[in-house]
């Protein structure tokens, strides 16, 4: 099972019931709980923000129009590198299956 899987299907109810964990151990499972969900609530606000730049709204407020044409060539020519990460995925899941 993947890790994005894992987490979807955590029964939190049965974690901290069924498995006779001491008082502290479900406490911080309760407080992580609630980061993850925060996180996740944060991640789809930010999700849904536009994120396209209005070059056009930009040169019509400011007087310096080249500094305007100088980052929208470099927002542009932006390329993101990516990454080959699927070495460490396949150990993360040969450490999960052994677990």
């Amino acid at each position: 099972m993947s890790v994005k899987a894992a987490a979807t299907h955590i029964d939190w109810t049965k974690l901290s019931t069924s498995l006779g964990l001491k008082t502290e151990t479900v406490a911080a499972l309760g407080a992580f709980r609630k980061r993850n969900e925060e996180a996740r609530r944060v991640l789809s606000d930010l999700k849904e923000q536009k994120t396209a730049v209005d070059f056009a709204h930009y040169r019509k407020v400011l007087k310096n129009q080249a500094i305007v044409d100088e980052v929208e060539k470099a927002h542009k020519a932006f390329k993101p590198t990516s990454y080959d990460v699927s070495a460490q995925i396949k150990s993360i899941e040969a450490v999960e299956a052994k677990a």
